[in-house]
């Protein structure tokens, strides 16, 4: 009876999502991938605003979120009563809700291989006019887990890849002949698609000098980060005002392809993206912590392999003059995945870091073993709670603090809290409001 109530409850959104965006007929940017989908989509946001009325999904990305966020309707207290409001709102909306938007920037975030919460249910929804992935990688591993039966550790990972890009590559491979499909080609199973996809091809490569935005160069500088990258035969600059990850440079110069099928010019693009620069709460964001640390707030992101790595890499580089201390929780739902993955970052932590506080079960049971053999200092707790008097304890004065893990039970934005310089800084964090304090109050 629930199951059948939440199919019409879907069905019944899902329609009227429809009905709103065929009475607007907006032009739709699909933005999909393993990580970085909020940080790209807004990017699109701030260079199209300046020509165009644009809608943002702004993490709105499953299929609850979705149709309510193109009705313009927002759950408040996820209670019963609440979603009452919504079911009542929602055809309201559909019918006299004539605010005009000309694109609608679209994130569509898989959790499963099956509807509703996969590529094709999202696609149910919206018929994107571009698609954009950031990268294909090990996502939600464990549901894919049932419907593989190899058992070998490597077939296993091949096929558990295979899925998941089949799944997300239906944002680039259902496009239309009239469509736009943004590429990145350093990615190999995004390179992959490409005899699959219908769409004109705009592709992005730091490796592959043929591509229509090629990245020349990428640079981190104490108070900067520069990407010099060549769209057809001239050479640009980006320079933002403080030191990013590497992936940010893709970031970037997929915002920029995507923008330029609206009719931006590439200096305009850099130019807002030069100035109007931010990131989303949560998502590399830096603070001023208490001991006169730095703290690199990474704490809203599902934690996987690729942006971990990355960002392991970057502390690395730019706190050369710094201890560098990391706040590293489990990487969730990758299944069988999770003990080859957490060994990477185990690897990675090796090189990179001097000191490491890990949270969660699947750290503890996988990073923490490789790093005790190999005589790195770690202290590894299954939650926050456990884990906060440690903290405090071994942050020293002029640190430089990465806190990274899966939102998911963990809620690392409390440690972010908890080390702050400024306790106003918190507002900034993200999950603020009344409903993520009850969610926080339940976990440990």
């Amino acid at each position: 009876m629930k199951s059948l109530a939440i199919k019409l409850i879907l069905l019944y959104l899902r329609v009227l999502a429809r009905i709103q965006l065929k009475k607007i007929k907006p032009f739709v940017i699909g933005v999909g991938g393993a990580s970085g989908k909020t940080s790209l989509s807004n990017f699109i946001h701030l260079i199209l605003q300046k020509k165009y009325r644009v809608k943002q999904g702004k993490g709105k990305n499953s299929e609850t979120g979705m149709p309510l966020d193109i009705l313009g309707l927002h759950v408040k207290t996820n209670t019963v009563s609440d979603w009452l409001r919504l079911l009542i709102l929602a055809p309201l909306h559909a019918l006299f809700d004539f605010r005009k938007f000309d694109i609608y920037v679209a994130e569509m975030g898989i959790d499963s291989p099956f509807e509703p919460k996969n590529m094709s249910y999202l696609l149910r929804i919206i018929k994107p006019d571009i698609g954009v992935l950031t990268n294909i990688s090990y996502e939600h591993s464990q549901q894919f887990d049932p419907l593989v039966e190899a058992k070998s550790e490597s077939q296993r990972e091949k096929d558990l890849l295979d899925l998941t890009t089949k799944q997300e590559g239906l944002l680039l491979t259902s496009l239309p002949v009239t469509g736009f499909a943004v590429l990145n080609l350093d990615d190999e199973n995004i390179k992959n698609l490409q005899g699959e996809i219908n769409a004109v091809r705009i592709t992005v490569s730091a490796n592959h000098r043929q591509a229509a935005f090629y990245i020349e160069n990428i640079q981190n500088f104490v108070d900067k980060f520069l990407v010099v990258f060549i769209y057809k035969g001239k050479k640009y600059k980006i320079e933002i005002g403080n030191p990013l990850p590497k992936h940010f440079a893709y970031s970037f110069l997929l915002a920029i392809a995507a923008a330029t099928t609206k009719g931006i010019n590439v200096e305009n693009a850099i130019d807002t993206l030069e100035s109007d620069f931010s990131l989303p709460a949560g998502r590399m964001t830096v603070f001023k912590g208490i001991k006169d640390t730095v703290l690199i707030d990474s704490s809203y992101n599902n934690a996987t392999l690729t942006p971990i790595l990355d960002l392991l890499d970057f502390v690395f580089e730019i706190g050369k003059q710094r201890r560098r201390v990391g706040v590293i929780g489990d990487m969730r739902e990758l299944g069988t995945m999770s003990k080859a993955l957490h060994e990477e970052v185990a690897k990675r932590i090796l090189k990179t870091l001097d000191l490491v506080i890990l949270i969660g079960p699947l750290s503890q049971k996988y990073i923490e073993p490789i790093l005790t053999k190999n005589k790195f200092e770690n202290y590894s707790f299954l939650n926050f709670t456990q884990s906060k008097k440690m903290i405090l304890e071994k942050i020293k004065p002029k640190d430089i603090v990465l806190i990274k893990g899966s939102q998911n039970t963990l809620f690392l934005e409390r440690a972010v809290e908890m080390l702050l310089q400024d306790k106003k800084d918190s507002k900034k964090l993200c999950r603020r409001g009344e409903f993520w304090e009850k969610i926080r109050a339940k976990t440990l």
